[in-house]
């Protein structure tokens, strides 16, 4: 992780990205199999335990229990329940795999990297890629569940009304419009200072996710 650090990444993604060699750690000492002599099998086997596998919490949930697993009826957002859902399954592997390579490129790790690339027997990978377009990876991962399509999140108007007129001052409705005209993440509208907000040119300051800079986005 010291690597990844010094690629100058957030402490939320180091955070994230730790959790994933450490989940496969704990999965290589149950099953007995050394981190430099992991195969393919074990990447499997753990994919399939993650698909049925609970993820485990510190205490028992008491509210949420209702509503884990079900999908909000305004918002359409769905409530997270506890399994892992496909996406931190795929994110799961790519960290994997990157952790293998690095340890492969300094030398000290397995000749083969355990995390396989899907590649098919029928054609060649990126066969009909433009050579003057970028490549956007090296290929789909042999063991990433296929993820669901999302669907469009939205409130009707007659809520978002609703939710206006429920609002005791301007000062509320103001923040609220420059809460959802930027589309920032909550994540970075909550980092959100009075300073970073220049309401003469409509420009709100936030640091974006993966990235200590802060940049300007427009907020009509």
């Amino acid at each position: 992780m010291v690597d990844f650090v010094a690629r100058d990444n957030r402490p939320g993604s180091v955070r994230s990205y730790a959790f994933d060699p450490l989940r496969w750690w704990r999965w290589l000492r149950v099953v007995q199999v050394e981190w430099d002599r992991a195969t393919s099998a074990e990447v499997r086997d753990f994919v399939l335990w993650l698909r049925i596998a609970t993820k485990p919490r510190t205490s028992a949930r008491t509210q949420s229990a209702a509503i884990a697993g079900t999908t909000n009826t305004i918002t359409k957002k769905p409530y997270l329940d506890d399994l892992y859902k496909p996406r931190t399954i795929r994110h799961s592997n790519a960290v994997i795999r990157s952790f293998y390579e690095f340890w492969i490129e300094s030398g000290s790790g397995p000749l083969v990297n355990p995390v396989p690339l899907a590649r098919s027997v029928r054609r060649r990978p990126h066969a009909h890629h433009n050579p003057l377009d970028p490549y956007g990876g090296e290929g789909r991962l042999r063991y990433n569940p296929k993820v669901p399509r999302r669907r469009p999140r939205q409130m009707p108007d007659e809520r978002w009304n609703e939710l206006f007129a429920a609002l005791r001052s301007n000062r509320d409705r103001a923040i609220l419009a420059l809460g959802i005209s930027n589309a920032v993440r909550a994540s970075e509208l909550l980092g959100v200072r009075g300073v970073d907000v220049d309401w003469g040119d409509q420009l709100v300051r936030v640091e974006r996710k993966g990235s200590p800079r802060r940049c300007r986005l427009p907020t009509p």
